[in-house]
This record gives structure tokens, sequence and C-alpha cells, in this order.
């Protein structure tokens, strides 16, 4: 069944993902650094399973010893226009953690998309 961003945007967007970003450090008065303050925003998206392989140099998957399952580290994140994600951000989402590593050119549709590594704690 193919994801259908018409159908996603149409619909209620209620899950609330957290967005933790941090501000570029500076040097104060006395010439020290001071490092930027984490910020923490709610967006409302729609984050979904699977992988955009091709628009990396190499296929990142990880296989079950066993033959099986298929697991995967990457997600896709969907967000409506109105809100900002920058790359290197850290999303919070149902408990795990994953960090924005490529951003898609769809602003013109009224949307972003982003693919997202899950990070080990």
């Amino acid at each position: 069944m193919a994801f259908s961003m018409h159908r996603a945007f149409n619909a209620r967007m209620e899950s609330p993902i957290v967005v933790r970003s941090v501000a570029d450090g500076h040097y104060d008065d006395d010439n020290v650094w001071v490092p930027g303050a984490e910020t923490q925003t709610t967006v409302y998206g729609v984050i979904t399973a699977g992988n955009k392989f091709s628009q990396f140099e190499e296929g990142i998957a990880l296989h079950s010893e066993d033959g099986g399952s298929r697991y995967s580290n990457y997600r896709n994140l969907y967000i409506k226009d109105i809100f900002i994600i920058n790359l290197d951000d850290r999303i919070d989402f149902r408990g795990c953690c994953y960090r924005v590593l490529q951003e898609s050119d769809e602003e013109v549709f009224g949307f972003n998309s982003f693919i997202l590594e899950k990070e080990e704690l």
C-alpha cells in the first residue's frame, strides 16, 4: 500500500513530536566560550517506517541473523511547512530519540520531509 501525502495532510495530524535544538555558542565579554542553550518545541506530523536508500551512498539496514525480519534505524518525518526543523536536531517520539539526517525539498507542496536516524541511548 502506497503512502498518500494527500490523505496524510488532509487527516488530523495529532502526533506530538518534540524537537530539541541547540543554538550556536558564542564568546562572552571575557572571551570565554559559552555553549548554546538547548530549546524544546513541539510540532505535529507523521513519522513513517521506511527508508530512502537511494539518497544515501550506501544502503543501511539491519538484518536478523536468522534471515527473518528486517529492521531499520531510519524513519521518514513529514510535517507541514509552518514548523521549522533543522539538520542535526534531535527528535523525541514515543520513547525513542532520532537525529535529523536529511531534508527533502518539497516545500512547494506545503510540507517538508526529513530522514531520521534512531540514536542508541
